[in-house]
């Protein structure tokens, strides 16, 4: 989802901002919840106490394995590409942009259609695998305690596979060209690829993981509630669909210190990228999509449910969007036409018009890509919000509202109704996509 608008450098001290923003956001709730604050931080402590700790380190664990398990995949695929040629580029960051479109819950729920349902295979958090030995080795205890590691690692890796191939072929754009320098030096091929070219783009694969670690939890949450693992995501999901506004504060804040230690972690990666200064790029990075899921929650109506989701998605791009129409518009010959004697308008009818309604175009697809993949979410976790949406819309989202002991073993059963609708949302989101990438005007 990442991918699907632009977004820019990260500002100073982004982990400190990401846990500041947990604490704010998780106070802004329980202030608007009218609750006592003694009684709240008591629960607060309580969690932390009580295993709640214990679950972010799992989590945690997942989201580093799945982060790296999606650079490297992306780094294969991408610079193999790179070596191949333009139409192999063009090619495989097509396909980056399909997996990133795929909703996660098609993704989780097609896979233990697939594993479970269909082989009769094990998850350990859903059906351990069984063994005819009484006495369980420490073999079969390492590969059960592997095993529901690796199947939400699998799953959650994915999308962000999905999102690391097109950034790793996008982000090569960004990159100055030394084939020919390199060439003439008789520096060998593999060298000028995995060397030369890696060192340049590696800054800007840190800057593309930082934007997945905001990602990257939502996308949990969905796949640990699917899963029954029990970690971060799992807890949260139960709070999101019991209205629980303490619990929701508890995973605001939590979500944003494990942002933060990610985020940090990140910036052991060689180069640096330099820093954007203002209160906007600080606002632009922060999990808005995460927050945008807790209100949503904790509304009681249907009307400004899906408001929230909109302003989430709106200003969660908007940074980006005005540094690419400030980069085009300092390219644009407005100072050449004024000197030759041409009014304001006619230099906007000339000039600017175009540029601006192809801008408007390409930001109208790219939003209501982005806005539909985050509706899918939220019907996912809260299947109540499908009521308030329009009868075409909530009848190829119903599907995705997997909550009930009876809808799982329906989706286990018949998988089709659900790839149906995930693959229409998939493939509406792509095309919408591709539109906004066609449509918006390119920088010289």
């Amino acid at each position: 989802m990442t991918s699907l608008q632009p977004f820019t450098s990260p500002p100073r001290w982004l982990p400190l901002r990401l846990l500041l923003g947990g604490v704010i956001a998780a106070a802004l709730v329980l202030l608007a919840s009218h609750r006592d604050w003694n009684w709240s931080i008591l629960i607060l402590s309580e969690s932390f106490g009580s295993g709640l700790g214990w679950r972010c380190g799992l989590s945690l664990i997942v989201l580093v394995l799945s982060l790296l398990l999606a650079l490297c995949i992306g780094l294969l695929v991408g610079l193999s590409a790179r070596n191949i040629g333009p139409r192999a580029e063009a090619s495989v960051a097509f396909l980056g942009r399909m997996l990133a479109c795929v909703p996660v819950v098609v993704a989780v729920w097609g896979f233990i259609g697939g594993w479970v349902g269909h082989l009769g295979w094990p998850v350990e958090s859903l059906m351990p695998a069984q063994f005819p030995e009484t006495r369980e080795s420490w073999q079969i205890l390492t590969a059960r305690m592997l095993w529901e590691f690796l199947a939400p690692v699998l799953v959650l890796a994915l999308p962000l596979t999905g999102e690391m191939i097109h950034g790793v072929v996008m982000d090569g754009t960004e990159t100055v060209n030394l084939e020919f320098s390199l060439c003439a030096r008789s520096v060998p091929k593999g060298s000028r690829l995995w060397f030369h070219h890696l060192r340049q783009l590696a800054p800007l694969l840190r800057v593309r993981l930082q934007s997945l670690c905001l990602i990257a939890p939502v996308y949990l949450i969905i796949i640990e509630d699917a899963l029954r693992f029990v970690g971060w995501g799992g807890a949260l999901a139960h709070s999101l669909r019991s209205g629980d506004a303490d619990g929701v504060a508890l995973g605001f804040v939590s979500g944003g210190a494990m942002m933060a230690l990610l985020c940090s972690c990140l910036h052991l990666l060689h180069g640096r990228v330099e820093p954007v200064r203002g209160i906007a790029v600080t606002l632009v990075w922060q999990p808005w999509l995460l927050w945008a899921l807790g209100v949503m929650a904790l509304l009681p109506g249907a009307s400004l449910t899906w408001a929230v989701l909109w302003f989430a998605v709106l200003l969660s791009g908007s940074a980006g969007w005005y540094r690419i129409w400030s980069r085009i518009e300092e390219q644009l010959p407005a100072e050449a036409s004024r000197a030759l004697g041409a009014s304001e308008r006619v230099i906007w009818r000339q000039h600017f018009a175009p540029l601006q309604a192809r801008m408007l175009a390409a930001w109208i697809c790219a939003v209501s890509a982005q806005t539909l993949l985050g509706i899918a979410m939220a019907c996912a976790l809260q299947p109540r919000l499908i009521g308030g949406l329009s009868e075409p819309l909530a009848r190829l989202l119903r599907p995705l509202a997997v909550s009930t002991i009876h809808d799982a073993a329906q989706t286990l059963a018949d998988p089709a109704a659900l790839l149906q609708a995930g693959g229409g949302i998939a493939l509406v989101a792509l095309c919408l996509a591709q539109v906004s990438r066609i449509v918006q005007p390119r920088i010289l």
